[in-house]
């Protein structure tokens, strides 16, 4: 939907997040609608079947889920309903035609992986904006104009767009479970979508390594992989440009190994669109790692403690403990969020560097059950903490007792309930660690 097509219309923005009023601002900054209506969850069905009477159309946050019954029964009664994603990708497409729009999504990595190429861009003198679920809010980025626009862009915001991105790149799909999505399935559908309207021609760029995002980007007729030998390729922790080692991960500031695959795809952006690869790599020398992620917090008694609260996934805490030849404890655990440690228990078992692991929170039973059927190694101890304090004291004194160096804090789940978000979980935990230094 084009924003000229809500002039003089009532408008009725569903959930007045970050988006949400942002799109707000804009919408009257620019004097478009006739009335603009909010409506909460809490507000209740008889408030939103009288605001829907006068309604011409129903801008919905990413909170809001597609899936919602309510929002199902505004779609079937013919009411328009759109986006602020959506309104800047229609807006971007028809109206500023010298702007190419980059997508990046996935499981994991797409917050890194945008980082990334907008510091390697704006290094190489291009005239690039960052937006989405970082950087700014993307509809405010329509006032000015750019060459190109970096956008981060989640499931949520994916789901419903009616135009895509001129790139799109998927670093991974892991299995999550989520009740917005109503199932796995949609989840992965609805992640996919970003790049389900693309033009014939236009680039949509998949990781070779992961399973589940090939099985489901089957068929998309833009689809081309990296991470393959003959193009950009991580090995150990080395970048390649075929049998070209471009950079080692040592020389960058960022942590992880799994950094190195985000990157294989974000250098194949960088060349299809013509920008000098070396010197793209020389610029990320300088690029300093975001907030919990693999973020290092401190070294105490020799012993590293990362943070990398952003991990909701096992297999986000599988890649971090890949990520370092320490001996370590692993620190884990969320709300019960029906995901399987099976694969996180192999992996301590058949991984010896890892000595002690500590489970905490709704789901850390689950976590705990999933190590005593799978490991048995002797050189291990499994900790079921009360809290996170708890945790990481003791993840730290029985790690010195194996001679280990490296505590990681990698949840595998989100937090809701014990904390807002990941940003506040990831700082308790800094601050914890930070207590243990006085």
């Amino acid at each position: 939907m084009l924003l000229n097509e809500l002039k003089d219309k009532n408008i009725m923005i569903w959930g007045l997040g970050t988006e949400g009023n942002s799109v707000k601002s804009y919408l009257e900054k620019h004097q478009l609608p006739k009335e603009i209506f909010i409506y909460e969850d809490n507000d209740g069905a008889e408030r939103l079947d009288e605001l829907l009477k006068q309604t011409d159309v129903v801008i919905r946050s990413p909170g809001v889920s597609v899936y919602k019954d309510e929002y199902q029964k505004i779609r079937h009664k013919g009411i328009k309903t759109t986006s602020s994603s959506d309104l800047f990708l229609s807006e971007m497409r028809a109206n500023h035609l010298q702007t190419k729009v980059i997508g990046i999504s996935g499981s994991k990595g797409k917050s890194t992986s945008v980082s990334m190429l907008y510091h390697m861009m704006q290094a190489l003198g291009c005239k690039v904006a960052l937006g989405g679920n970082i950087g700014k809010p993307l509809i405010e980025l329509l006032d000015e104009e750019y060459d190109y626009v970096v956008g981060e862009f989640s499931s949520y915001q994916a789901s419903d767009l009616t135009t895509s991105p001129h790139i799109v790149m998927f670093t991974n799909l892991f299995s999550v479970h989520t009740d917005w999505h109503r199932g796995h399935v949609n989840y992965c559908q609805d992640k996919l979508h970003l790049a389900h309207n693309q033009k014939e021609g236009e680039l949509c760029l998949v990781n070779d390594r992961n399973e589940q995002l090939k099985a489901y980007s089957k068929g998309m007729p833009n689809a081309r992989f990296y991470n393959t030998n003959n193009g950009f390729h991580a090995e150990g922790r080395e970048l390649f440009d075929g049998q070209d080692v471009l950079v080692c991960i040592d020389d960058l500031k960022i942590s992880g190994n799994h950094n190195l695959d985000n990157l294989a795809g974000v250098m194949e952006i960088v060349k299809a669109l013509g920008l000098d690869v070396k010197a793209a790599i020389e610029s990320l020398k300088t690029f300093e790692p975001l907030p919990h992620r693999l973020q290092k917090v401190a070294t105490i008694d020799g012993v590293l403690f990362i943070n990398d609260s952003i991990s909701t996934a096992p297999e986000a805490a599988i890649g971090g403990m890949k990520s370092f030849d320490d001996n370590m404890a692993i620190i884990s655990g969320g709300i019960e969020n029906q995901q399987d440690y099976t694969e996180y228990a192999k992996f301590i078992q058949e991984n010896p560097k890892v000595k002690v692991a500590v489970t905490l929170f709704q789901c850390g039973s689950q976590i705990a059950e999933a190590i005593r059927k799978y490991v048995s190694r002797k050189d291990f101890i499994l900790i079921e903490a009360e809290n996170l304090t708890q945790g990481v004291k003791e993840a730290f004194e029985h790690l010195k007792a194996f001679g280990g160096t490296l505590v990681l804090f990698s949840p595998t789940a989100p937090s809701f309930g014990y904390y807002k978000n990941f940003m506040e979980r990831g700082q308790d935990f800094i601050n914890i660690v930070k207590g243990l230094e006085k």
